[in-house]
Parts: C-alpha cells; structure tokens; sequence
C-alpha cells in the first residue's frame, strides 16, 4: 500500500496516510476543533511545555493502529486483512472527536456538576457526556456530522465503528478491540511516549518497534507477544506507572484542574437554575440543549475567553468572578494527601471546614476531597480479549503478570485521597486535619 500524504511528527518522525478519505476526514470542523482540545488537561500548569492537542494525538493513534495492523498482515494475512487494518485504524484515528474542553477533565466536571446541583434531572441531562467515547459515536452514527456523511460515502459500517470506539466487542476478530481498547493499544502507545515528550521527562519512553516486532496473532485473532518481549511490555507498563505518578496525578495539576472544573460547573449550574450570569453565548446554547452539536462550538480557548470574561465582567456571582481571577493570575488552591482513614475522618468533620471556608467567604462547594484510583496492569483471565498474554517458548500463553515480577507488583489498586481547598484557608484546615 502506498502512501497518500505524510505529516511531520516530532514522536513518530512522520505520520504515514494511506488513503484521500482519511485526509478528507481530518478536514472536517469535527476533527479540525481537536487543535483546540488540549491533551492533557491541567498538566501544563506544572510542565509548562505540555501543550500538545487531541489533534495530533489522534493521527498519531491511527498512524501506531496502521504499524501494528501493516506488521501482523505481513505475518498473518488470511486473519488480518487489509479490511480489517482500513477500518481499525479509521477508528484509531476518530476515537477522541467526543472530547470537551481540556480531555478527561471535562468528563470529570460534569460528574461536579451532577455531585453539586440540586436538579435531579441533571445526571439524565448530561449522562452521555460521562465519557467521551459516547459522544464520539454519536457522531459517527449521526447522518447529519460530516464525518458520519464521509463514512457512509466510504462504505463502511458505521454501527461497527461505534461499538469499536465504545471497546464493545465485534465479529469474532479480538485483534479489533485489543489495538483500539486494551492495555496495549494504539491511544496507549502514543500518548505515552507523546506524553513524555512533551512534558520534557523520559518516563514514558520505549522501544516501540521492537514493541511490533514481538507481536504475533493467535488463530483466533488474539494479539499475544512473544516471551522475548517481556522486557518491552514491561516498559510500557513502567511507563504508565511513572506518568501517572509523576505527571499525571501531581498534587499542583490536580488543584488546577479542580479549579477549572469548579468553574465551569458553577458556570452550568447557575445557568441551570436561570440565574442571571455573564456568559459567552457558546455555553448558554450548550446548557440549553446538551449534545454533540452544542459540544463541538466548546474548546480550551472558549472556556479560557470565559475565564477572562467572568473576571472583568461578572457582578451577579462573586464567587465565579473571585474563581476566574485566581486561575487567570495562578493563586491556586492548595491541597492535603489524605489516607482512606483521614479521608472519612474529614468528612466527618465536614462542618468545621464548611465553617472556616465560609469565614474566609468562600462557598462550602470550594472544598473537596478529590478520590482518584490508580492501578496500572488488570488481571484477566487467558480467555479475555483484552489480556496482554506472553507466548512462551514452550507454546503454552501465560498472563503478563504471571511471568514477571514487576507488572505482578504494579496490579494492586492504589486509592489516592486529595484534599483541596482555597489557599487563604490553609493554616486553618491544616491546623484541623492534624486535630482530627
């Protein structure tokens, strides 16, 4: 298969295309909006240089889906056909368009939202919104998104690719899900080495071709690696550890995202309650009628003409104009690590923080525990598809953990406890976690 177009990368030195309707695709508004889709949320705040988008994630996502499913049809050609490698990696390549502004964290900030409102009515209005993978099928299956138009153009299955997206299984080919939704997909393989450098650290650096070159399909269709490439899935698996503990879950990144999700929720949920509020007609139109449509007019750059906006402008909430301009200058909230202990503790003791973050008149909803699991490799049994499972040299498959002794000790969830309140509380809180 020749290539149609090839794009500069500074991860992957050149992102290969194959064909015109992936090129038509990205020059969709649809697709075109993730530029404005930081990748990483709040990280930048601590790693300055972390600014990449969702744009370019994606390609790179489809360009991985393209190298694993060009390297197993060589091998196995009368199990992964060339149909099969077209449709994973379009689906490798679309699997983020559903995002909100900042990533994850906007999924994150509507279960703020829900946690926070007094509607009841409010979880079944933006349920679909909970993770992004809803939305991003929504537009597949919608005949009025462009996308959804080029795909029924293309001929292909549109329904399919949804349940791809969704990691819902498919046809009787694992190899489907396994490079779109596992521990060892595509998204993961580029966003880990993206993410590192990006982020000017070397956590999430590793030997991706020789990643490839220990691949092999089971008869079945099931991606298995070869015991000789034990070392590089431990890699990947050390890598996602020391992202996340280092980058990801940094105590400075997870103040900051509290604060733009607090913001954007009070932002909604005052407007849920009619309240008068100053506010770009982009996310009146998006609390109004939340759905994929109202989404795709939400980006980062929205959200921080928003944050300007409230801070000159807002005189009917005090508290989201206070908010805005404690983003906007980085007077960010500070923050406790909490056992499991401690944390039930301190919402035992709930009423004397209410009361001091009152006293330094702050709203009780300026306080919370932020709850965060972490937990880098699953177990699974041999028959699930999304099992990274070693080829030995005996024949005989085994699970990734069962053979080696440092993905065995990173499969215990880690349950992680942050408290966080506005900074001029903090000797008192302080002073009051300590006593109880």
């Amino acid at each position: 298969m020749s290539v149609y177009r090839s794009i500069a990368d500074q991860v992957h030195k050149y992102i290969d295309i194959y064909e015109k309707n992936i090129i038509d695709i990205v020059d969709t508004s649809i697709f075109q909006r993730l530029r404005r889709i930081i990748q990483l949320g709040g990280v930048s705040i601590s790693y300055p240089s972390a600014t990449h988008s969702r744009f370019i994630h994606s390609l790179g996502a489809h360009h991985v889906a393209n190298r694993i499913g060009n390297f197993l049809n060589k091998k196995h050609p009368n199990i992964l056909t060339q149909d099969d490698l077209r449709k994973v990696s379009l689906t490798a390549l679309i699997h983020d368009i559903g995002h909100g502004p900042f990533s994850h964290m906007f999924e994150d900030t509507i279960r703020l939202l829900c946690k926070n409102s007094n509607n009841e009515t409010c979880s079944d209005k933006y349920e679909a919104f909970l993770r992004h993978e809803n939305i991003s099928e929504q537009i597949v299956m919608d005949d009025e998104s462009e996308i959804a138009q080029i795909l029924e153009r293309e001929g292909y299955n549109r329904k399919q690719l949804g349940s791809m997206i969704q990691g819902r299984s498919i046809e009787d080919k694992p190899f489907n899900n396994q490079i779109i939704n596992s521990q060892l997909d595509a998204d993961s393989l580029d966003y880990l080495m993206r993410d590192s450098v990006a982020t000017g650290v070397s956590f999430g650096l590793y030997n991706l071709e020789r990643l490839f070159d220990m691949m092999e399909l089971t008869d079945d269709g099931t991606i298995i690696i070869r015991e000789k490439g034990i070392q590089s899935v431990e890699q990947v698996v050390i890598a996602l550890y020391m992202q996340f503990s280092r980058v990801y879950f940094h105590k400075t990144v997870r103040c900051y995202e509290y604060m733009l999700k607090l913001f954007i929720s009070q932002v909604l949920q005052m407007l849920e309650e009619g309240k008068k509020l100053e506010v770009l007609p982009f996310i009146k139109e998006f609390s109004d009628k939340p759905y994929w449509k109202t989404l795709m007019t939400l980006t980062d750059d929205i959200i921080y003409t928003q944050l300007h906006y409230s801070a000159q402008k807002e005189e009917n909430s005090p508290f989201i104009k206070k908010l805005a301009n404690e983003i906007l200058k980085r007077n960010l909230y500070k923050s406790i690590p909490l056992t499991e202990e401690m944390a039930s503790q301190v919402l035992e003791n709930k009423d004397k923080i209410n009361f001091i973050v009152r006293k330094y008149d702050y709203p009780i909803v300026s306080w919370d525990i932020d709850q965060f699991s972490s937990r880098y490799y699953t177990h699974y049994d041999e028959t699930n598809r999304n099992a990274i499972m070693i080829k030995m040299k005996g024949g005989q498959l085994k699970q990734l953990s069962e053979v080696s002794d440092v993905v065995a000790s990173l499969t215990k969830p880690k349950y992680n406890n942050l408290l966080i309140f506005p900074a001029p509380c903090r000797e008192e809180i302080t002073k009051l976690v300590k006593e109880i």
